[in-house]
């Protein structure tokens, strides 16, 4: 699941009293939490769904095949939603009685016999059911209500995780059981209904008003990656490798799809070849829904929010960090699911760090270096209110496992384990652990031995230190230069308090030379203050510490000599080190620093560019380098080239750079380099380009920005 976290950057200055409260992990909010004892195996889930859109109705049958597990049993519990009003229950054809206990259904069996599989049949109906807002947790079955402004917009969706499923299929609803699962489910005819595994066939009622769909998933799965979804969709189809795809966006929106989803197909092939595990099931849809945030991974039929759909427009494949993420979660969460959700992270963390392979993969170094540093900024602000272990059993409820620890947190030491193991190791270990847990819940000890089985390497310190604790190195370091000599001096700040530890890291230094080679010298961190000395290189210019950024750690002070900024931008190894060094160059613009930044900056031409935000740069407001920003505006990088429209704009007018704006203000331009465009032509002279502003007024895209930019450019 990728959900829409808002995360507050500032640094929070209470006490221990203060930082813990609210904070779900510790008592009295958290208490500890283990999966359920079962008293059966779940076999299978057959549901049968009438859905009334008019009515905001549905009625279901839905058949759980379970094969008990031990001798002596005499009643069945499933999990039911408060709202569902249960009607007849049967066993194997036969009426049975039952009780409800909050959100548990508890079935009278009679005498079961262990390994002798039975049927429960349970009938049930629902008016007006309502999902928890998603996004933060919540789920169950939501119908999708039209507005003044979008009078079609109409349909349903579910949503299953953490355990609400059961909100409209009554079932076993924990992802310690899986099952493989039959949908049948019967809609307006105008409608399409999309769910898990292969469709089998759609019938017509006689009457031609209804439609039935039929969906097989024949290997097992977690119930609560079971999903309906449905409504009058624009469909694409297409195949992979055998594999059917579908994507599926509201009616009216086909037009977004082949930049929405037009990486599906390399993500596959990417990860398949990855991870040496073909993608796993038959079919993948990715829906797109109104009133969705962020996205689920339904097991081979992914729900998305409607809103991250993009056009070419708005940059290179804008929804690709949202695809990479959950299609991730096919292999980790899917094809093997975390037992319960104290190890969540076997499923978010994994999915979080393959989009960063992705993006390394897909757009560069850059890319990648920029995905595990805000990955960790986005960690370190929520370890200001709390930290917890990756892996723990005390928590409030489920939901709450689903945080910045699981996602940025736990990708970025999955990244420091494929530091550690290198690619070989860290990816022949994933191997072993898909192949050998394979449709099986799993705990964070079997991902641990599957690395030490395929490495030779025991894992049981990273474990310990990254896994099964909390917190993070917080770090500071200093040299100073004796001769040939480089005294190295490094401390771990972090508190130790709350059971983060003093960590045990092999680690590395990079030495810098006037000519740009950089060596890397290894070094053991072990205590609170270790100390180093180091041969310094002929020609030493710079040095950084950890300058790959191998393993999650927190520099809150990086102690670079001004002498050394020149050398880390040209050759710093990791794009946010370069980044960092421009900064820090930019507050003393002398010619000779405003020079080297442009180079550095004119040699930045990948789509997954190393320096991201340059604005600093462009507010200098020089028109010496009006040039270099006319050649910026040609970028690859879209935003690379909205921040050229803006330094323009702060230059005295010109007739050329007036002309080769105008020429921008198209409805094949980048959006963002429009609306810029825009803004820059009337700042400059409203009425003299009120022509092009009335031309941008006719010029559309998805979210209206143009219009609206021109609007305000005409407004007196």
């Amino acid at each position: 699941m990728n959900r829409t976290l808002t995360l507050s950057l500032v640094i929070l200055c209470a006490g221990i009293a203060n930082a813990q409260r609210g904070n779900p992990f510790a008592p009295p909010q958290a208490s500890m939490h283990y999966a359920p004892d079962r008293t059966c195996d779940l076999l299978n889930i057959d549901i049968e769904m009438d859905v009334d859109y008019p009515a905001r109705t549905f009625r279901g049958t839905t058949i759980n095949t379970m094969s008990p597990l031990r001798s002596g049993i005499t009643e069945v519990k499933l999990m039911a939603g408060k709202t569902l009003e249960i009607g007849l229950v049967s066993v194997d054809g036969k009426p049975a009685t039952y009780r409800r206990e909050e959100r548990n259904l508890i079935i009278n069996t009679g005498l079961l016999t262990k390994g002798k599989p039975i049927n429960i049949s349970i009938s049930y109906s629902a008016t007006n059911s309502k999902a928890r807002p998603f996004g933060g947790g919540g789920g169950g079955w939501h119908w999708i209500e039209p507005t003044a402004t979008l009078p079609n917009k109409v349909g349903f969706w579910t949503q299953g995780e953490a355990e609400t499923n059961s909100e409209w299929a009554p079932t076993w609803d924990y992802p310690n059981d899986l099952a493989t699962s039959r949908s049948r489910c019967t809609v307006q005819a105008d409608w399409d209904m999309i769910g898990n595994g292969s469709l089998i066939k759609t019938t017509l009622s006689p009457d031609q008003k209804r439609k039935t769909f039929e969906w097989k998933m024949t290997q097992p799965h977690a119930t609560y990656l079971l999903t309906m979804v449905g409504g009058p969709f624009d469909i694409k189809k297409d195949k992979w490798q055998g594999v059917d795809l579908w994507y599926v966006v509201p009616k009216g929106s086909g037009d977004l799809i082949d930049n929405s989803f037009g990486h599906t197909k390399d993500m596959l092939t990417f990860f398949s070849d990855k991870l040496g595990v073909k993608y796993p099931w038959t079919k993948y849809a990715q829906n797109a829904m109104y009133d969705f945030g962020g996205g689920m991974e339904n097991v081979s039929a992914t729900t998305l929010g409607m809103g991250a759909l993009t056009e070419a427009r708005d940059g290179y494949f804008e929804m690709d960090g949202l695809n990479s993420h959950e299609l991730a979660h096919q292999w980790f969460g899917d094809l093997v699911t975390c037992k319960d959700w104290s190890d969540t992270w076997l499923n978010e963390s994994f999915a979080t760090v393959m989009q960063f392979f992705y993006f390394e993969h897909s757009l560069g170094s850059a890319a990648y270096d920029w995905e595990v540093e805000g990955a960790m900024r986005s960690y370190f602000a929520e370890s200001r209110r709390y930290k917890r272990p990756i892996s723990t059993k005390m928590y409030s409820n489920g939901d709450a496992m689903f945080d910045s620890h699981a996602y940025p947190k736990g990708g970025t030491i999955l990244h420091s384990l494929r530091r550690m193991l290198g690619d070989e190791g860290f990816f022949g270990s994933l191997n072993t652990y898909l192949t050998k847990w394979r449709h099986t819940p799993v705990e964070s000890a079997q991902l641990r031995r599957a690395v030490t089985e395929t490495t030779g390497i025991d894992a049981e310190k990273f474990w310990a230190q990254w896994i099964e604790k909390p917190g993070h190195p917080v770090l500071e370091y200093t040299y100073a230069q004796d001769g040939s000599e480089l005294k190295l001096t490094v401390k771990q700040l972090q508190d130790t308090s709350d059971g983060t530890p003093v960590y045990d890291i092999d680690a590395k230094v990079g030495l810098i030379t006037a000519d740009g080679k950089v060596t890397l010298v290894p070094v053991r961190l072990s205590k609170k203050e270790d100390s180093f000395v180091i041969k310094a290189p002929a020609n030493f210019k710079a040095l950084i510490f950890d300058p790959a950024h191998d393993f999650l750690r927190e520099i809150p002070t990086l102690n670079w000599a001004e002498g050394e900024l020149a050398s880390i931008l040209r050759y710093g190894l990791n794009a946010a080190d370069r980044a960092e060094a421009m900064r820090r160059l930019l507050t003393k613009p002398t010619d000779e620093n405003i020079a080297m930044i442009r180079d550095a900056i004119e040699s930045d031409t990948a789509q997954g560019v190393t320096f991201r935000n340059i604005s600093t740069f462009a507010n200098l407001a020089k028109p010496e380098l009006r040039s270099f920003w006319l050649k910026q505006l040609d970028h690859v990088n879209y935003d690379r080239s909205a921040t050229a429209v803006l330094a323009l704009a702060k230059l005295p007018v010109d007739p050329a750079t007036t002309q080769k704006l105008r020429s921008l203000i198209n409805d094949k331009a980048p959006i963002q380099v429009v609306v810029n465009t825009i803004g820059a032509l009337a700042t400059w002279d409203k009425a003299g380009n009120a022509d092009v502003f009335k031309l941008a007024q006719k010029i559309t895209d998805k979210r209206g920005r143009i219009k609206s930019a021109a609007d305000r450019a005409l407004t007196p």
